[in-house]
């Protein structure tokens, strides 16, 4: 069971999360698992739209309704299954499940179009590596980020964005949205940003607004944690 545990892997991409689980094992263990590992994190995720990336698995359409009720108990939105069996696919789309991201690799049906790529994964440009999520744009009212690792972005976080990681997140760019760093309870992560101008930090359990002051010319700063409460700092790139 642990070993299967460890294999549940929760990725930020553009359209949410996405949740990879074993095509091994008894679907009764991976309904086990996946509470478990959904109840641990629900305060981080909750309120995400989530494709499900399930492999070589074979599910049965009441399977995947089973999963669809799994993730509203948590207050979450199935609404992608990723699968290589076709008749996983057409089981998700009887449910008017989305069976592929967008920009991936696969036709209308999910079925990869490119040859080198390997079998079971699911190709999109913002599934990270290591742990860490990239994303080159600017992020605008309403648009909310959660990922389970580092953030960086390379743009602007507009008044009204929000940023959740579980790690650090680096801003390059002006940061006037809301973030929150060591969203799990980390509390070294830091929050950098050539111009820190927040609505509201958050690292770890703490909390901090900016003052309403004007400020003179921006500088890069960094958020960090120091004798219990968030600090700003010059930002020693």
């Amino acid at each position: 069971m642990e070993q299967v545990a460890s294999q549940i892997s929760i990725k930020g991409i553009r359209e949410g999360l996405l949740v990879t689980v074993p095509d091994r094992g008894s679907f009764a263990d991976l309904l086990v698992l996946l509470r478990d590992e959904l109840a641990q994190k629900q305060a981080f995720l909750q309120g995400s739209r989530v494709a499900l990336q399930v492999g070589y698995r074979r599910l049965r359409k009441a399977d995947l309704q089973d999963l669809q009720s799994l993730f509203e108990e948590n207050q979450l939105e199935l609404w992608a299954v990723l699968a290589e069996e076709p008749a996983v696919r057409e089981a998700a789309r009887e449910l008017a499940l989305a069976t592929r991201l967008s920009g991936s690799q696969t036709d209308l049906n999910g079925n990869f179009l490119s040859q080198s790529v390997e079998p079971g994964t699911a190709v999109s440009p913002e599934i990270p590596s290591q742990g860490g999520l990239i994303l080159k744009e600017t992020l605008r009212s309403g648009r909310s980020i959660f990922h389970e690792g580092h953030v960086v972005i390379i743009g602007d976080v507009n008044p009204g964005a929000e940023v959740v990681a579980s790690g650090d997140v680096i801003v390059w760019g002006r940061l006037r949205g809301l973030v929150h760093a060591g969203a799990l309870g980390d509390e070294t992560a830091v929050i950098c940003a050539l111009e820190l101008s927040p609505t509201q930090l958050r690292i770890a359990d703490q909390i901090a607004i900016s003052p309403d002051e004007k400020r003179g010319r921006a500088i890069p700063e960094q958020a960090a944690i120091r004798n219990g409460q968030i600090v700003a700092e010059m930002w020693q790139r």
